[in-house]
């Protein structure tokens, strides 16, 4: 089987730290840790693991981020364990093509999404842990434990996981919209941490396919509620439009623009410091720098909510004054899991909750984009073959040059070569 990874040789990536200061391009070369490799096929793990087939694969934010080493050592989440191999490659659909003995979900022929890491499911934990009951699987307290690990990830021809990793697809999706079910869920989850009011003042930071996903999410929980982007491209612009927004915020207007449109108060020192009472009552960050997050800080009302969707993993220089002076509410998200849904909001049938009034965060997404109420495949700009991968990266990595918001990797109708990835010749995009 084919599979492109990182090698987490820590020799690779000084090299490509090193030499990537000099061109990006260091990411991509022999010596870094981005690997295109045949991997040895091996047996099923488990007997409720099975291998899959892929058809078509995202590129995600977090995928490039790893690619391009954007990680800083001192972070606390740098001292967990890492496996050898780091597959990439979440947003993935694919078919069932081998079941262990023990299989009682899936079967040969079943189409499936990839939708969760390892949890106490995954490793048939009993009980399982707080988190893990409550269907917040993300957080799940056992998930770093030793035991059998994937392999292969999207970004390959087959990859081999736990049946509780995978969702049913269902009929009426394409593959694209499947494809694409795990950045809508996570977009879903970020919206359901802090459900907006009718009539609030919402700004989502960052327009890419999160930021644009989090758009509709909100329109579908507060249709009424007045939903402003801030983006960096005109592109972006013209697509959150698009996805729902009624207003765009730039960054050169700043602070003075937000109180025009809230009706706060500015204030500001000559070359000093400045302070806006008043703003947004609720802010998605999905970008997750130290600049959107002070910008979150400085431009949410008082007791207003910051959820904290995008992921860095760097240390932040931040003013936290406004968290106590303005009493702001900060909400941590992460990928999704199952959501507290009492109903409403004009939800079709075709998707259940149980008893408790949860839903499974990748059922919610599948129903909204079957009832066009999520549309993530309006955000595919470019589609690449799986052998042009290195230049797929690129094309996603370069938004303001390509005009990139989601690219694709198409699995099904071309084999990897002999070569490594990083001998690959970069070709022109097909748009």
């Amino acid at each position: 089987m084919w599979s492109v990874y990182l090698d987490n040789n820590p020799l690779r990536a000084g090299s490509a730290r090193a030499l990537g200061v000099a061109s990006r391009r260091a990411y991509h070369s022999p010596l870094a840790p981005l690997r295109a490799r045949k991997v040895s096929k091996t047996a099923l793990p488990g007997r409720r693991w099975v291998r899959i087939r892929n058809f078509m694969a995202g590129i995600s934010g977090t995928d490039l981020a790893l690619v391009h080493l954007q990680t800083d050592p001192s972070v606390g989440l740098m001292a967990l364990p890492r496996p050898s191999r780091t597959y990439l490659g979440r947003e993935v659909v694919g078919e069932v093509i081998d079941i262990g003995p023990e299989a009682e979900f899936l079967r040969v022929g079943d189409r499936v999404a990839y939708q969760l890491d390892q949890c106490c499911a995954t490793r048939d934990i009993e009980p399982p842990c707080r988190h893990c009951a409550s269907g917040n699987y993300s957080i799940c307290e056992n998930r770093y434990l030793p035991g059998p690990q994937p392999i292969g990830g999207g970004w390959g021809d087959e990859m081999i996981l736990h049946e509780r990793q995978l969702f049913l697809v269902p009929d009426g999706l394409a593959d694209e919209q499947a494809a694409l079910l795990e950045p809508s869920a996570v977009a879903l989850h970020a919206a359901l941490r802090h459900q907006p009011q009718p009539e609030e003042n919402v700004l989502v930071i960052g327009a890419g396919s999160i930021g644009l996903l989090t758009i509709q999410a909100v329109r579908v929980f507060a249709p009424q509620a007045n939903v402003t982007v801030l983006a960096r491209h005109p592109f972006q612009v013209e697509m959150a439009t698009r996805m729902g927004a009624t207003r765009m915020l730039y960054v050169e207007d700043g602070t003075a623009a937000v109180a025009r449109m809230t009706g706060g108060r500015h204030y500001r020192r000559r070359l000093g410091p400045e302070l806006l009472v008043g703003g947004f009552d609720v802010i998605y960050d999905t970008v997750g720098s130290d600049t959107t997050m002070q910008q979150a800080l400085q431009w949410v009302r008082g007791r207003g909510t910051i959820v904290q969707a995008g992921m860095r993993l760097e240390r932040m220089h931040l003013d936290p004054t406004p968290i106590w002076d303005q009493e702001v509410n900060i909400c941590g998200a992460i990928g999704h899991g199952s959501e507290s849904w009492p109903g409403g909001a004009g939800l079709a049938s075709s998707w259940s909750a149980d008893n408790g009034g949860r839903v499974s965060t990748f059922a919610l997404a599948a129903a909204l984009i079957r009832e066009r109420r999520l549309t993530p495949q309006r955000l595919v700009t470019h589609r690449f073959p799986l052998r042009e991968v290195r230049r797929a990266v690129e094309v996603a990595r370069d938004k303001a040059t390509h005009r990139s918001i989601k690219v694709l990797l198409d699995i099904r109708d071309v084999a990897m070569p002999s070569e490594a990835v990083e001998e690959l010749q970069p070709v022109e995009a097909s748009e």
